[in-house]
């Protein structure tokens, strides 16, 4: 019975998937295969499944949400160490829920002419946020540099080091040639060897994605055969 469950559900996800790629990928120049797809309404199943799929994943973030609010009020009620911050995360979490409800029922309308509360809200909360990962990341880099050049002084370390120094310096506003100079390098450290590097790790998410997709359509993922 087990086995017959995992059966039926990787062909339910072979056939719910082929559907949807038909339904995107398929254009008006393909021939037979256009005309099946159009004939049978693929792409309105397809659409139907992308609705689902966003259905799901809004019912997933409020279950998310309900469980965060549970959590957290159970620490809170049992006093567990951490619970100042789980009152302040419920408070705030409770104060942003009121003044969304607020604005939509027209309770608490801005300034015309300024951003809406709860924008100027996200936006104070996300830069701060930012800032703070962005000093994390300054410290952390320039600990990883000590770090190697203290456990071993190669050429791959004293280019690390390097690249971290111009790259810091570069970004300084400060007056001077020789800054205008670090600052011209890093922007080009940005635009190339950075850039590249960053698409190389986007186009292995996406082949790793698309490896993953395969895998479901033909039955070889865990999920549907256990």
């Amino acid at each position: 019975m087990r086995r017959l469950i995992a059966i039926l559900s990787a062909v339910i996800a072979i056939v719910v998937g082929l559907i949807t790629l038909s339904g995107l990928l398929v254009g008006d120049e393909l021939g037979l295969l256009t005309v099946f797809v159009e004939r049978y309404g693929v792409r309105d199943l397809t659409s139907v499944f992308l609705q689902l799929v966003v259905v799901t994943v809004a019912v997933t973030l409020v279950i998310g949400l309900f469980n965060l609010v549970v959590v957290h009020t159970g620490r809170i009620g049992r006093l567990r160490r951490g619970w100042p911050y789980s009152l302040v995360l419920l408070v705030s979490f409770l104060a942003v829920v009121g003044l969304t409800l607020a604005e939509r029922a027209g309770l608490a309308s801005a300034v015309p002419g300024e951003p809406a509360y709860t924008a100027i809200l996200l936006d104070s909360v996300e830069v701060s946020i930012e800032s703070s990962l962005a000093a994390l990341l300054l410290f952390s880099l320039v600990y990883g540099a000590y770090r190697l050049m203290r456990r071993r002084v190669t050429w791959a370390n004293m280019l690390f080091t390097f690249i971290l120094l111009v790259v810091l310096l570069g970004a300084l506003p400060l007056p001077g040639a020789g800054i205008s100079l670090l600052a011209q390098v890093r922007n080009w450290l940005l635009a190339v060897p950075v850039s590249a590097g960053a698409r190389g790790l986007l186009l292995g998410i996406a082949l790793a994605t698309v490896v993953t997709g395969v895998r479901v359509l033909v039955g070889q993922d865990r999920s549907y055969r256990d």
